[in-house]
């Protein structure tokens, strides 16, 4: 089963290497990246149009068994923070991402098996933290994967029966 830990390892390394700059997990304990970076936050972990009755089954054999497989498109819904040290910056980084996701980047999203279904417009984001801003620009990413479950089927070997005698 595909969950969005999975959909993380699919864009992670592509945008961190097409943004230069560090990405973490937005609620976290621990230190913070230097600025630049990004962070990333799941808002929608496993959306499937259709319910149970989405995707479709095939049945085949594989190593001497009867299987069935169910492949189902699902949907994770991700909300992306670019930080900064000005807004001009933050903006930049947010802009570069939003292009790498909505066109340049869906090539190589695609060999990781993502699929980009929708970038929300870039939003400011920014926070004043009492004597400082924290300069933050932010957009939300819908992705989508093909999930594939297998199951083994049961199947009958033998079957015995048992003459019965009919009394008129």
């Amino acid at each position: 089963m595909k969950t969005y830990a999975d959909m993380v390892k699919g864009f992670y390394a592509p945008l961190r290497a097409a943004l230069g700059v560090e990405i973490t997990e937005t609620d976290t304990v621990g230190d913070r990246p230097a600025l630049p970076f990004a962070s990333y936050k799941v808002l929608a972990p496993r959306i499937v149009q259709n319910g149970a009755m989405s995707g479709y089954l095939e049945q085949f054999e594989e190593d001497g068994q009867a299987k069935e497989r169910k492949v189902t498109d699902v949907e994770a819904t991700f909300s992306l923070h670019f930080y900064a040290k000005s807004s001009t910056a933050a903006w930049a980084l947010a802009g570069n991402a939003f292009e790498y996701l909505d066109f340049t980047g869906q090539t190589e999203l695609l060999r990781k098996g993502l699929i980009v279904v929708e970038c929300t417009n870039p939003q400011d984001r920014t926070l004043y933290l009492g004597d400082a801003y924290e300069y933050r620009v932010g957009f939300d990413v819908r992705f989508r994967v093909k999930e594939e479950m297998v199951r083994i089927i049961e199947t009958i070997e033998e079957v015995e029966t048992e003459q019965l005698e009919f009394r008129e």
